[in-house]
């Protein structure tokens, strides 16, 4: 079993119409074989801002977003070949969702630990996990708190995918996040982050692809990720979503907002180099290196940093 958390996690009831969350007063440990108990636990925050309808839908949230894995991995090797002096093996997945890599990674020889807030992401993946006899020493998933969790071991390397960092909207939140990632590593490791910067202009975050569709074994999704716009103020990117699922006829439909960070680069890279961290290369979607030098915004699309610590 990858055997890493220190956090304990708190139980939790989610009312689906409501999306009211409520945290009872009786916590245990995440794992009773992996949590190291101390006599003072962390709960884990969960605000209801953070966890919508839509992430308790892993199987559905799987389909919506589901990606080139192997083509990801074989970018994330070129990484750490290019930028790591020392082997990466373990390695570390904030806002793991479903657990996608989880079960690609051990293909390639790495040790993975991904963490989620959400239940029922974990309780996918460890699914997810169990249908694919991948043994839990070479990946395992855990409730954990971007800003909080704490582990045992240090890992070689960390990402985190399709901008889940902007789920941290306040300043402290995304210290607390660099911060508790720095430590989370080895000297020298790396944190590959996947991003969505601001537009200069507001027009160019309407894109062909706001709405896409998925059909597989009977199901059918229709989901709408729309960006309609920013309080630049507040630093807040405002996402409409929308999805349609007809499962073999079953009929759901999730409509609902999500509010992001809205970031601007040069203060995401005071952000991180405030807490140790050293940008060492930005990719674009088609894993292209975007020149240092370049005007980062919106304009180039999602991309990925590549953060090391000093």
């Amino acid at each position: 079993m990858v055997n890493y958390m220190k956090t304990h996690a708190s139980d939790h009831l989610i009312d689906f119409n409501t999306s009211h969350i409520e945290l009872s007063s009786n916590t245990t440990p995440i794992s009773e074989e992996s949590a190291n108990i101390d006599n003072k636990f962390e709960d884990l925050c969960i605000e209801k801002e953070k966890l919508h309808n839509f992430y308790n839908l892993a199987k559905y949230y799987d389909l919506a977003f589901f990606r080139d894995a192997d083509r990801d991995i074989e970018f994330f090797n070129g990484c750490f070949k290019r930028y790591c002096k020392n082997n990466v093996k373990r390695i570390l997945e904030p806002a793991c969702g479903p657990g996608l890599f989880l079960e690609y990674l051990p293909k390639y020889g790495y040790i993975i630990l991904g963490y989620d807030l959400n239940p029922a992401m974990i309780n996918f993946s460890k699914e997810r996990l169990k249908r694919l006899n991948i043994s839990d020493h070479n990946a395992d998933a855990i409730i954990g708190n971007m800003m909080t969790a704490r582990f045992d071991q240090k890992f070689d390397a960390a990402f985190i995918c399709i901008n889940s960092i902007g789920y941290l909207r306040k300043d402290a939140e995304i210290i607390s996040h660099f911060e508790n990632m720095y430590d989370s590593l080895n000297d020298g490791g790396l944190y590959i982050i996947e991003i969505s910067f601001k537009c200069d202009n507001l027009q160019n975050e309407k894109k062909i692809d706001d709405t896409w569709y998925i059909k597989r074994d009977g199901v059918e999704l229709e989901v709408t990720w729309a960006i309609n716009w920013y309080d630049v103020e507040k630093r807040i990117r405002h996402v409409d979503f929308k999805m349609r699922v007809n499962d073999n006829g079953k009929i759901i439909n999730v409509e609902e907002s999500h509010d992001l960070r809205l970031w601007i680069y040069d203060e995401f890279k005071l952000f991180a180099k405030s807490s140790g961290f050293e940008i060492v290369g930005i990719y674009n979607q088609n894993y292209e290196e975007i020149p240092m030098l370049s005007a980062i915004t919106g304009e180039l699309g999602a991309l990925f940093v590549v953060l090391k610590k000093l």
